[in-house]
């Protein structure tokens, strides 16, 4: 048996060991029985020997023995090589939404109407007595060419300040806009940052800027030429309804009409464009007297604030509060940073 088993090679399959002695044969397999080993004589040239082991792992159904004498089991083989090599590089994986490796998914960006007329709205704010603020600014900016006489005057009289400056801004703008460097002083210093957006506004679409003053009960003074009342609120806080409109190439136009919303936040009767309808908020009351517009290039800053020395007036309630103990006054400023395009250019 050691000189048989040297010459040929052992072949497994299915619990049969067979040694081929002979050229030209068919190979014998024997069904899988639970019997012992069942010797046979030794081989000559013209046979060959064939015995059973008995195991645990022999009993296999009829149907691997079917799929042993197959045909197609050289192609499964095959194929099986092939997934074994290849991996799960037949199956890639979906590329996620649009995201960051480092961070959540996140959806595309909405893009904007080239229609869109965008602004850089913010604040300013610095105490009230500063001197930056109640006269070195003003003195560089435009007052006069920025409104009408009568719109200036009656804005001045309910304690608004309103001017306009170009796109390269004087050096008394560019030190409240922290553009250059101002020598440290305590009003300088008692400064805070700017806080605002850069938005972009459908043309002629309304939209509300909130000063951010607040007054849990004030009393506003209201002047009509010679003529002075008082108006009580509660729960107010200081809002400007802006709209900006494209004149031409360059050139925008931008409303601004005053608004105190006072009172609980309830359902209650708003105009509309259709007509009234039931809406939740604060009562408004609109300061249609004091509303007005300016018109400005591309580039240009326009600044709104109180009058110095003006308290209880519109203006003083829009843009003063007291912080501990101090008054400190807020700068309304826009910028245009863009008119948008014509919609007969698109």
């Amino acid at each position: 048996m050691r000189h048989i088993a040297s010459r040929h090679r052992i072949l497994g399959l299915a619990g049969t060991v067979i040694f081929p002695c002979s050229e030209g044969l068919e190979t014998q397999i024997d069904k899988i029985a639970g019997s012992k080993i069942e010797s046979r004589p030794l081989p000559t040239r013209r046979n060959h020997i064939s015995f059973k082991i008995q195991s645990a792992d022999s009993q296999l159904s009829p149907h691997v023995h079917y799929f042993a004498r197959s045909k197609w089991l050289p192609v499964m083989v095959a194929l099986c090589s092939l997934c074994a090599h290849l991996g799960c590089t037949l199956f890639p994986a979906m590329a996620p939404l649009t995201s960051n490796s480092a961070g959540p998914r996140t959806l595309p960006p909405i893009q904007t109407s080239p229609e869109a007329i965008q602004l850089d709205v913010f604040f300013v704010e610095r105490p009230a007595d500063d001197r930056l603020l109640a006269t070195g600014v003003w003195k560089e900016v435009d007052q006069i060419g920025a409104l009408s006489s009568e719109t200036r005057e009656t804005l001045r009289d309910n304690g608004f300040r309103v001017g306009i400056v170009g796109s390269n801004p004087p050096p008394a703008v560019q030190k409240l806009l922290g553009m250059a460097a101002e020598i440290s002083t305590d009003d300088s210093d008692r400064a805070k940052p700017f806080m605002g957006h850069h938005h972009f506004f459908p043309p002629g679409v309304e939209t509300q800027i909130a000063t951010g003053v607040e007054h849990q009960q004030c009393e506003v003074l209201i002047r009509d030429g010679e003529r002075t009342k008082t108006l009580e609120f509660e729960r107010a806080s200081c809002v400007l309804r802006m709209k900006a409109q494209r004149l031409q190439e360059g050139w925008v136009r931008v409303d601004f009409q005053p608004e105190i919303h006072h009172g609980e936040s309830i359902m209650r009767p708003t105009a509309t464009e259709t007509g009234w309808a039931y809406r939740g908020g604060q009562d408004i009351d609109v300061r249609h007297a004091q509303h007005f517009h300016v018109m400005m290039n591309v580039g240009e800053w326009v600044l709104i604030t109180a009058t110095p020395d003006d308290d209880d007036t519109l203006g003083d309630r829009f843009f003063c509060h007291t912080d501990q103990g101090l008054k400190r006054q807020r700068v309304l400023i826009v910028r245009i940073a863009g008119s948008g395009q014509s919609p007969t250019n698109h």
